[in-house]
């Protein structure tokens, strides 16, 4: 293949990023598995077989971008991700372009330094007077390191021990994220082990259910580890008490980790910061800046009140040939993560904060605020919408059917299927515990102006005609 002109890099990164001509476009252009198959001019089963031109090469990757779905799209809103920054993107190319690793000083110097001031204002912002943190692959990775630093917090030897033969357990609410599980079956503590809290109307863990379980696994013998709360569940946008929580933390000696992943970002909004009351008395913190701000994937923080937790809880080996006893070996960070490679994704929110200032953040978490509220208004003039829930940026919504007879959980996920199938939108459903299916609408897409959501709606509206048709 011959040399890549920069000029295709920049036309193919303009047409990416134009709001206006995404408008336009679907968000999704729905295939089957075997259709997309046959799409794919570039072909799935012709690897290795020949080298490309590059003319075919820039044929090939407008054609990955054509038939994927677009996060970027102002009516992408199926993730608790969307959108995009250009500070942040510019910071992806350029540590793409760089491609070193955090593991050392000496082959990130700037890097490092970066990571530990966006680190300190962090931990400050959510209210540790000292504190560490590290990037980290995603938010379950944030939670299973919470976890790690929980058992090296209750059992200080366990690195080189184990568990001593005995039971631990975990405490999270009936709504916590599915990590949580992942997490206890690799840090060796159990699935099993995991105690899941009944949760109120609004999707918030119950107190009192988690004191009086906590007391009957003491009498039958467990040891309790460590509570993971959560503040913006995924599906209800609920937050835990944390206030409470932690009482019954600090009575057990129990560490809590508090997954703020989703509803962290609150935090840059001296408006909405509310929905955080309590998270400064959590031991550790689970953070992801791609979710509400729009940096991209992956931009997720673990947050630590303890200064060297990090360390006693994920340090080992490496000295033979990479952590060396050099001038600045203090300031080297691998030693902090479960990683070795690790990318300088750092770059992206510091790149963002430091264009934007905190204001300009505040700015954005309000526009989304700002959005939801519309939204919620707007949704609430639709006779057939069932408002199940509204709380943080989530909406939970059902659509009944024209006839008592159809059933609305069923009529709901046709309408919904039926908009995915047409590509021009993008909102996910889920299903509760009782059995109550619904959409699931959420703003974390930067993007999404209040044309969108009205378009959104008409979108539904329309939608709900041509399934009405169909029964």
């Amino acid at each position: 293949m011959q040399e890549i002109k920069i000029e295709y890099l920049q036309t193919l990164i303009k047409s990416l990023l134009d709001a206006n001509k995404l408008r336009s476009g679907p968000v999704l252009k729905n295939y089957s598995p075997h259709e997309l198959q046959k799409k794919f001019d570039a072909g799935l089963d012709s690897l290795g077989n020949q080298e490309l031109s590059t003319e075919n090469f820039w044929q090939v990757i407008q054609e990955i971008s054509d038939l994927s779905a677009k996060s970027t799209h102002p009516l992408f809103l199926n993730q608790l991700f969307g959108g995009f920054q250009n500070e942040a993107i510019v910071g992806d190319i350029l540590i793409s372009l760089l491609n070193t690793t955090m593991a050392t000083y000496e082959v990130a110097p700037l890097m490092t330094l970066l990571e530990k001031e966006v680190i300190k204002n962090l931990t400050s912002l959510f209210g540790f007077k000292l504190g560490e943190g590290i990037m980290v692959t995603g938010g379950s990775n944030a939670n299973l390191v919470g976890m790690l630093c929980a058992r090296q917090f209750k059992i200080p030897d366990v690195k080189k021990r184990g568990y001593h033969s005995k039971l631990y357990t975990v405490y999270v609410s009936a709504d916590a994220h599915y990590s949580y599980e992942k997490a206890m079956h690799i840090a060796g503590v159990g699935s099993d082990m995991i105690r899941k809290i009944k949760v109120n109307n609004q999707g918030e863990m119950d107190v009192a259910c988690l004191r009086q379980q906590i007391q009957e696994d003491t009498k039958q013998g467990f040891i309790p580890l460590m509570i993971g709360a959560t503040a913006g569940t995924t599906v209800l946008g609920a937050f835990d008490p944390l206030t409470e929580i932690n009482t019954v933390a600090r009575e057990y000696k129990l560490w809590l980790h508090v997954d703020a992943a989703w509803g962290g970002g609150a935090i840059f909004s001296k408006t909405y910061r509310k929905y955080l009351k309590g998270i400064h008395l959590a031991d550790s913190i689970t953070f992801d800046a791609h979710k509400t701000l729009s940096t991209g994937l992956i931009t997720s923080f673990f947050l630590c009140k303890h200064p060297g937790m990090l360390k006693l809880t994920n340090q080992g080996g490496g000295s033979e040939y990479l952590f060396h006893d050099y001038d600045n070996s203090d300031w080297d960070t691998g030693s902090y993560s479960l990683q070795c490679g690790r990318r300088a994704d750092i770059l992206k929110m510091w790149l963002l904060w430091k264009s934007r200032s905190s204001s300009g953040l505040e700015l954005m978490i309000d526009h989304l605020f700002n959005l939801k509220k519309y939204a919620e208004e707007k949704l609430a003039q639709i006779p057939r919408v069932k408002m199940i829930s509204s709380n943080y940026l989530n909406i939970c919504f059902q659509i009944v059917p024209p006839r008592e007879t159809i059933d609305i959980n069923q009529f709901t996920l046709k309408v919904r299927s039926q908009m995915i199938k047409q590509g021009q939108a993008m909102v996910n459903y889920a299903q509760m515990n009782d059995g109550r299916l619904f959409f699931r609408l959420v703003f974390a897409n930067n993007q999404t102006q209040v044309q969108d959501v009205d378009q959104l709606l008409k979108i539904l509206q329309d939608n709900i005609q041509q399934v009405d048709l169909i029964y």
